[in-house]
């Protein structure tokens, strides 16, 4: 819920101060994804790696038909989704890396646990 929620709402947050995903959604996105890693098992770790380019790029595009339905009619639609990709590389990047990030965290402390 984490991973997807927050990016969510940083995407609202985002759309309502201006046009395109900024600040707000970059930071609900990487803490939502560091979160879901931190929730997750062992197991789903991987699924958080590779759901959240795609949970940025999803809620990217959400955000930008429902506050700009206009703009993406036809052609403009390739056009806007290929600017989407582009301009939400670094936030899947960042989000990725959050994941990554609080995965070692939990794997060193987990071998911390054992040789205590």
């Amino acid at each position: 819920m984490a991973a997807v929620g927050l990016p969510a709402a940083g995407a609202a947050v985002s759309e309502l101060s201006g046009p395109g995903m900024g600040l707000a959604f970059t930071l609900a996105a990487v803490l939502g994804t560091g979160l879901a890693a931190a929730l997750s098992t062992r197991n789903g770790w991987w699924w958080v790696l590779a759901a959240s380019p795609l949970v940025v790029l999803g809620v990217t595009a959400a955000a930008e038909l429902l506050a700009n339905r206009e703009l993406y009619q036809g052609k403009a639609l390739a056009t806007g989704a290929a600017k989407w990709v582009v301009h939400g590389f670094p936030v899947m990047a960042q989000a990725a890396a959050a994941a990554l990030l609080v995965i070692a965290v939990r794997l060193v402390r987990g071998r911390r646990g054992q040789h205590g």
